[in-house]
């Protein structure tokens, strides 16, 4: 009686590790996953960020819209990616980004002689665009790093072409 009882026992006991064993998490990489977080890049945009993957092929939407009395501010950027290579705790990838700027400045002018206060408005639009390469490190939490070569102002025939980088810090959904 009391062998059959153990038997019972160890036999439950491996049913149930070899059960939970199975729906451990395994090695393999998901191939499509979302990620919320925050994005800081001259070709990617500043502020709130969306990136999601599908296979090999992604996509970041970053913006932020700023109002004070003074400034109304607004960036928003779209990024496409592709994975080159893809593991739990990072990611090779490479990126081209796109990246556009609205802002209206309010700006005073002060007449020390008069007393008086003039202001105008500056009003300025910036487009940025730029590929590079980029990794991301983490698994629940990742930091995202990229670094590569972009135009800046490229509205304005006087353009700049110079290397770029890109900062994130992304939540897995």
């Amino acid at each position: 009686m009391i062998l059959k009882r153990i038997s019972i026992f160890i036999l439950a006991t491996a049913i149930s590790i070899v059960s939970f064993a199975q729906d451990a998490k395994n090695n393999s990489v998901s191939k499509n996953s979302d990620h919320l977080g925050i994005n800081a890049g001259f070709t990617t945009g500043l502020g709130l960020s969306f990136r999601h993957w599908h296979d090999k092929f992604g996509v970041q939407i970053t913006a932020i819209p700023l109002k004070t009395d003074n400034l109304q501010f607004f960036s928003a950027g779209i990024t496409g990616l592709y994975s080159i290579n893809n593991h739990i705790n990072f990611r090779h990838f490479l990126y081209l980004g796109n990246h556009m700027i609205f802002y209206t400045r309010k700006i005073r002018d002060y007449d020390w002689s008069t007393g008086t206060s003039t202001y105008h408005t500056k009003e300025a639009q910036q487009y940025n665009a730029g590929f590079g390469y980029g990794i991301e490190l983490g698994t629940k939490v990742r930091f995202n790093f990229m670094i590569g070569y972009a135009g800046y102002n490229l509205l304005d025939e006087n353009f700049d072409l110079l290397p770029t980088a890109e900062i994130g810090l992304y939540f897995h959904l």
